[in-house]
């Protein structure tokens, strides 16, 4: 009986063995990994170590300038306030100057207009001197002219005469039924009527007149007691002293002098 002897089959070179790895796949497969690791893991480390050495200086650069704008800003602030109450004290001065000056301006022009009445008041003064030394008559003739123009605008006999400080005289007139009439001659001689009333029920004739002869006596008698002007000659029904005379001074006073039916002079004395 012979051995068998099993001889292990020899592979074939040409035939790829499955058991036995390729080297190109193997170093492939096994550098693919290799170099992917460094990829993946190595930023990441760097990333992790580099983070907060790149924080670090620029946390500490911005602390810095935020300290420093905040001290810009504070300085900023507290010279703006101080130029603000500057602004402010500088204004509050100005308004005191301004109201100081708006008082002196009104005292001033309060000053100014008492020194106007003054003065007002004293030409007022100056212009009643003038115009009581204007108006007026000294003498019985010219009187006797006025009623004598005015006679021509009227009826009946005159009972009064008044000038005027314009240099007019009204003269007035009345009728025996008692109806009045009042004529105004104008400094230049001219006449108009200015007024009439007819008569009442009680209305009487008047109980005496200024003719020619009456207005001499009463002008002599009045001038007599009275150093002035005559500037009022007047006819009532007192008994007593059915004529008054009223008399302008020189120093503006007018006085009054009564006289009775004989032209005497009863009484004199300052106009109320």
């Amino acid at each position: 009986m012979s051995e068998t002897t099993n001889t292990p089959n020899q592979p074939d070179p040409k035939k790829p063995d499955a058991a036995t790895p390729d080297l190109a796949t193997t170093e492939t497969v096994s550098a693919a990994p290799a170099s992917a690791a460094p990829a993946t893991t190595a930023p990441a480390e760097d990333a992790t170590a580099a983070t907060p050495a790149a924080r670090t200086p620029r946390t500490s650069g911005r602390r810095k300038l935020l300290v420093a704008g905040g001290s810009v800003l504070a300085a900023v602030l507290f010279a703006g306030g101080g130029i603000a109450v500057g602004a402010a004290i500088a204004d509050e001065a100005d308004d005191d100057g301004d109201d100081a000056a708006v008082s002196a301006s009104s005292e001033q022009q309060a000053d100014d207009d008492r020194d106007d009445s003054a003065d007002d008041t004293a030409d007022d003064a100056a212009d009643d001197a003038a115009s009581a030394a204007d108006h007026g008559a000294t003498s019985p003739d010219e009187l006797n002219e006025i009623v004598e123009a005015a006679a021509s605008e009227a009826e009946g006999t005159a009972v009064s005469i008044d000038a005027g400080p314009d240099g007019s005289w009204d003269v007035e007139f009345r009728a025996d039924s008692g109806a009045e009439t009042e004529v105004r001659v104008a400094s230049d001689g001219t006449t108009k009527v200015i007024s009439t009333e007819a008569a009442d029920a009680g209305d009487t004739a008047p109980q005496g007149a200024l003719d020619a002869q009456t207005i001499d006596a009463l002008v002599t008698a009045a001038l007599g007691e009275v150093d002035g002007k005559v500037v009022d000659l007047e006819v009532d029904d007192d008994t007593t002293s059915p004529y008054d005379v009223t008399v302008l001074t020189g120093d503006g006073r007018t006085v009054d002098v009564a006289l009775d039916s004989d032209l005497k002079v009863v009484s004199s004395g300052a106009e109320d």
